[in-house]
């Protein structure tokens, strides 16, 4: 009867493998929302002819990464919660910004986040919109990411500072199947 029993375990588990139904076997890690505030960040003053400034600063997910298993490869999915510039003088000039995420060292980036004007009303603030959910391989396992701020319009014809507020929400998902066979 054992034998049977065992059999049947065995049979059953093999069915499960060859159909694909690996898929149901998964270690999930999650943040909804990480932020960051970056105060007194200072730009340069516009000079002639200057169409965009770019600014990066990094972004902590700390040990966001900590349960997820080394052994395997992460799927992870990053999104955009808020951006937001808050700058002491007028931004109305700027036409259109984007917000980047790369690994530290990386030159590969991936737009989150995007801005473009709609009215030509004096402004000190500016808040970009995701883009949508951005699928990233393993990138869960870095402490730390580069924000790229890129701003493109009229700007400001005199120093500047700004603080820029970020908040990202992060998924990792793992195959378990990938750590036992």
């Amino acid at each position: 009867m054992r034998t049977t029993s065992f059999r049947i375990l065995l049979l059953s588990s093999l069915a499960l493998l060859t159909t694909g139904c690996d898929s149901l076997f998964f270690i999930e890690a999650e943040a909804e929302e990480i932020c960051k505030t970056e105060r007194d960040l200072s730009f340069p003053a516009a000079l002639p002819l200057t169409v965009n400034v770019e600014r990066s600063f990094t972004f902590p997910l700390g040990d966001f990464a900590d349960p997820l298993p080394e052994e395997t490869d992460v799927e992870t999915e990053l999104r955009l919660r808020l951006f937001e510039v808050t700058a002491d003088t007028d931004l109305s000039g700027v036409e259109r910004a984007s917000v980047s995420v790369r690994q530290p060292g990386s030159n590969d980036t991936h737009v989150i986040g995007e801005y473009t004007r709609t009215s030509t009303a004096p402004t000190r603030t500016i808040q970009l919109t995701s883009t949508g959910t951005v699928d990233l391989l393993d990138l869960a396992r870095e402490p730390e990411l580069e924000f790229i701020f890129d701003a493109r319009g009229t700007l400001p014809s005199e120093d500047w500072s700004a603080a820029v507020r970020a908040c990202a929400g992060v998924k990792a998902h793992a195959n378990y199947f990938d750590l036992v066979f």
